[in-house]
């Protein structure tokens, strides 16, 4: 077996902090373990999808690889990207980025645990299923509409900020750049054709969530029934609303609440086709993009991760319950 880590180092506020990362990889692999292991520092975003890909091909085909992606959600998504054609390659992350919600799939507090690099390497492998997204993959969510049209307003300020700057204000900037997108008419009232497992469900929706983990956004749970090895998709539409009726309800769409409104509609499914006449606001696991249309399915067992062995995916469901039942208009 060999251990391959790939590392963001924009996950860390200073140079001293990612030299510690690196000195306990060094104990924890060259000190009377002697176990093959290679360090991959990334570069800039989509990086890492190339080197992933280029050592895997370096390792005979019966010799099983561990992607160890030391960050956070976007250094996971390159790594997924760079694996997925090679069934020998297992993927886990070294959460030190800013939302982790990869690693929340696993529970609230489960980041510490994937933090014991020795642990991980021991750690027991099992299947997760994973969303195809045109040329991509992703682990997590893909959004389109209000919520992709936030990931590449903030995206955009935050390449042009100073790394320490980034790290004091990364939650306010979303907030702003969530507020502002709210004001966009056309956003929060673009039409799609949608057909989802060939069902039309075409109309206007300002945020369609496609999900395959629960967690999104670092604190949010807007998926709370999706579950990332049940082979479906859940899918969660956001009728067009007023930016007063939209702003009201944002808080129940971010915690999974869904059911208090009749303008949200939901169900599970395997593919889903999405066109529209206007470019599509996107994003998937925190990879910001444009699009005319996509085509997004669910890839059962997708890639096999590695997780402490106490750690098991967790149930979100409680996290949709509220004292207010009723549904509203």
């Amino acid at each position: 077996m060999r251990h391959f880590f790939v590392i963001n180092p924009h996950s860390f506020r200073t140079l001293s902090s990612l030299k510690r990362i690196l000195i306990d990889l060094e104990s924890c692999f060259s000190v009377g373990r002697r176990m093959e292991y290679k360090i991959y520092i990334s570069r800039h975003s989509r990086d890492a999808v190339a080197a992933v890909h280029r050592y895997l091909i370096s390792v005979p085909s019966d010799e099983t690889v561990r992607v160890y992606a030391v960050g956070g959600d976007g250094i996971l998504f390159d790594c997924l990207n760079g694996m997925v054609d090679f069934p020998n390659a297992e993927l886990t992350s070294v959460p030190y980025g800013s939302a982790n919600d990869f690693v929340r799939a696993f529970g609230e507090d489960a980041k510490m645990a994937f933090r014991d690099i020795k642990k991980l390497s021991f750690a027991p492998s099992r299947p997760m299923d994973i969303i195809r997204c045109g040329a991509s993959y992703a682990l997590l969510a893909v959004n389109i509409g209000l919520v992709g049209k936030t990931v590449i307003n903030a995206n955009e300020i935050l390449r042009h900020g100073g790394k320490d700057w980034i790290r004091s204000h990364t939650s306010k900037i979303y907030s702003l750049c969530g507020a502002r997108t709210i004001m966009d008419k056309e956003i929060l009232h673009q039409h799609y054709t949608i057909f989802v497992d060939g069902k039309d469900m075409s109309g206007n929706y300002c945020n369609i969530h496609i999900a395959n983990t629960a967690c999104d956004g670092g604190e949010f749970v807007p998926s709370p029934y999706s579950i990332p090895d049940d082979g479906e998709l859940e899918a969660i539409f956001m009728r067009s609303r007023s930016r007063l009726d939209t702003l009201k309800i944002i808080g129940d769409r971010n915690n999974g609440r869904f059911g208090k409104h009749k303008f949200f509609e939901s169900c599970k499914c395997k593919t889903m086709e999405i066109y529209s006449d206007t470019p599509l606001c996107a994003q998937m696991d925190g990879e910001s993009f444009y699009a005319r249309e996509l085509k997004i399915e669910i890839v059962p067992n997708g890639v096999k991760i590695f997780a402490p062995e106490e750690m098991k995916f967790t149930d979100y469901s409680y996290r949709a319950y509220s004292k207010e039942s009723k549904v509203k208009n």
